[in-house]
């Protein structure tokens, strides 16, 4: 009996050890409109159900799972916002917006990033060259989950000032798609 105690005990740490929260399989975000490199097929009703409850839709499009965008380089930021329910300054990493886009090889002016709850939030190129934003996939060394502020969250270093309230609501959380224009 003891022996299957231990084999279960080191099967179930084998277990965690390999599976990381928000690190399942699967695409985290979806690039599409005006881009050159796809790695997906068209938009397909059924198994883009989520994408079509949203209303999104395309011909082509390059996705992105845990693995390649841990495979972007990374940047690590200090991150601060003045507002009354933010807990202190938040190390976060992932990797640069631009290199994001560069790799889906888009060529638009202009890209809005679409939150799981339907909020879109749009960059154009000066919006976009303002800051050095990343899409944050950990807080504090730990995966962003969906059902927090994941999969990923879109911020910029601020060096842990304190960004007005104004420049914090562009912050998006819940990253899933971005639409190139």
């Amino acid at each position: 009996m003891r022996g299957l105690l231990i084999s279960a005990s080191i099967a179930t740490s084998l277990l965690f050890a390999t599976v990381s929260p928000g690190q399942a399989e699967g695409t985290l975000l979806t690039v599409s409109g005006e881009i050159d490199n796809t790695n997906r097929e068209a938009f397909d009703p059924f198994f883009d159900g989520f994408l079509k409850f949203h209303d999104k839709t395309f011909d082509k499009a390059h996705s992105f799972d845990w693995e390649t965008l841990a495979a972007l380089p990374q940047k690590t930021i200090k991150v601060n916002a003045d507002t009354e329910d933010w807990p202190r300054p938040l190390t976060m990493e992932g990797p640069l917006l631009k290199d994001v886009l560069a790799a889906a090889g888009a060529k638009g002016d202009s890209a809005t990033l679409y939150a799981l709850d339907g909020f879109g939030f749009e960059m154009d190129a000066d919006k976009m060259a303002a800051h050095e934003w990343i899409l944050a996939m950990k807080v504090e060394g730990e995966p962003i989950g969906i059902g927090g502020l994941g999969p990923l969250w879109l911020v910029y270093d601020t060096g842990g000032r304190k960004a007005p309230e104004e420049e914090e609501r562009g912050w998006v959380w819940s990253v899933f798609h971005i639409e190139v224009e």
